[in-house]
């Protein structure tokens, strides 16, 4: 694993030195792969038991429902990944096969976890003029050991250890029973913090509910960590399944496959708050989107990290239960693109499905040759988004890409909900893209006839437009979702 610096100079220099990103191959589970085999192609139990054989294989995980002709395979140990995929590729019925990619949650750091003021921390490896030997650093992930010498604050494993699975589709022993949903306030009452979360307003929302609240109508899945459905802010607009067949109630955990979502980090619930924490409930804050259906997805672990195979499985369920918009705060790299994964992605677009991406948080660009994936993706159905600070700047951790990457949003110092009826402020492009995915969700539930081709024009056309972003994005904007509004008028 090979780590880059940022150069330290001036007043950025502790931004740079907490900037430090993981620049490195791709990541994926070992001895694991992903297989799709060609439309058509003849698959008989013999042929398949001997390429199984063959390439050495020991366990195979078939998919169904729109995942048909695709299978997880684990080889037995001591097979070396490159020989079975070499093996497979050479088969006549396989289109493709790839690893079992690693996906990681994209949050840079928690305010409050900010290092020593004794000075810049030192790293082991790097030569940090004048750091600090005795300041502390926080991990960028809660429970990942990343930079070297980092002090974790916590977070993985949130109120305790990661949830284990209990029986099939019930809650295991830290995850909490589904509290039935609470009662609309009405009158409203105002959101108490909500001056806290700037990105609101900066980005004209608090305008916008003027002319539409948002619906419940709506839906958005927050494919991530989970959720803390059980959130004073958020259980009014969680979603709920009105046909559960595995006690997937308000989505389903692919984690530990049972149908409770309970976030055992805090990552997904941040977002979740976001896109559409209640507005008008007394209570915190309120989402971009103050009425909407928030539908958990977890397939990354309270350690912040998932499977490309897992990924899939969430983005078809949510395509299959009706979601509109899918987002997507996670990232990784991959050799060859990561297949499945765009391939899921296109699955989306065939279902009038937007997908919302976090651009990375390596301060790099997408645009190069080692981009973060899906961000990077080109599906037309795809937005990325890069992450700002209160000034309208291009935030330090913040890949970017005039080719790749579309807008930016708040991303820097985001204040939202996280599990336990609490509130922090968190930072990274993980911040920002529930930004556009709750602008999608508001303008789309004003007009539910449009097509994601429409919204995803509408909300870049109406960017309002920032000198830092002028090379850096697309569009050359931030979100505004107050000008989108006014567009349908």
């Amino acid at each position: 694993m090979l780590f880059k610096l940022a150069k330290i100079t001036g007043a950025a220099a502790l931004a740079a030195v907490v900037s430090v990103a993981v620049v490195q191959a791709a990541e994926y589970r070992p001895g694991e792969l992903i297989v799709k085999y060609r439309d058509g192609a003849l698959r008989t139990r013999t042929s398949m038991n001997a390429l199984y054989e063959t390439s050495g294989v020991n366990k195979v995980r078939r998919f169904r429902g729109m995942m048909n002709g695709f299978e997880q395979l684990t080889l037995s140990s001591g097979v070396r990944i490159e020989t079975a995929m070499a093996i497979l590729r050479n088969d006549p019925a396989v289109e493709y096969v790839q690893p079992n990619y690693i996906l990681r949650a994209q949050p840079v750091k928690a305010l409050d976890q900010a290092p020593a003021e004794g000075g810049i921390p030192c790293i082991p490896g790097f030569d940090i003029p004048g750091c600090d030997p005795d300041a502390k650093l926080p991990c960028l992930i809660p429970g990942i050991p990343f930079p070297p010498g980092c002090e974790d604050g916590g977070g993985g494993g949130w109120p305790g250890q990661p949830g284990e699975p209990g029986q099939p589709g019930q809650p295991g022993p830290s995850e909490p029973e589904l509290q039935p949903p609470p009662a609309e306030v009405n009158p409203p009452v105002a959101d108490p913090d909500l001056a806290k979360a700037y990105g609101i307003s900066k980005i004209g929302a608090t305008d916008a509910w003027a002319n539409h609240k948002g619906s419940k109508e709506f839906v958005v899945a927050v494919i991530d960590t989970g959720i803390d459905y059980n959130h004073e802010d958020l259980a009014f607009n969680v979603w709920r399944n009105p046909n559960p067949t595995q006690n997937d109630v308000t989505g389903f955990d692919f984690v530990h496959n049972d149908g409770v979502p309970f976030d055992d980090n805090m990552h997904g619930t941040h977002c979740a708050g976001t896109i559409g924490a209640t507005g008008g409930n007394g209570k915190g804050v309120s989402g971009v989107s103050q009425r909407v259906s928030i539908m958990g997805l977890k397939f990354l672990s309270g350690e912040g990290s998932g499977t490309t195979a897992d990924a899939i499985r969430a983005i078809d369920y949510a395509i299959e239960h009706g979601a509109k918009v899918l987002s997507n705060s996670w990232g990784g790299k991959g050799d060859d693109g990561n297949k499945a994964l765009y391939e899921a992605i296109e699955r989306a677009k065939a279902k009038d499905v937007l997908f919302i991406a976090a651009a990375g948080n390596d301060s790099s660009s997408n645009d190069s040759s080692n981009p973060s994936y899906p961000a990077a993706f080109d599906n037309d159905n795809l937005i990325a988004v890069a992450a700002t600070d209160k000034d309208d700047k291009l935030a330090y951790f913040s890949n970017y890409g005039k080719r790749t990457t579309h807008l930016a949003a708040p991303g820097n110092a985001v204040y939202s909900t996280t599990p336990g009826n609490t509130y922090k402020q968190l930072s990274g492009t993980s911040m920002a893209c529930p930004h556009v995915a709750g602008a999608a969700a508001l303008v789309w539930s004003k007009n539910p006839n449009m097509t994601y081709k429409q919204v995803k024009g509408l909300l870049l056309d109406s960017v309002d437009k920032i000198p830092a972003l002028a090379e850096k994005t697309a569009t050359g904007g931030r979100l505004n979702v107050l000008k989108a509004l006014r567009s349908m008028e």
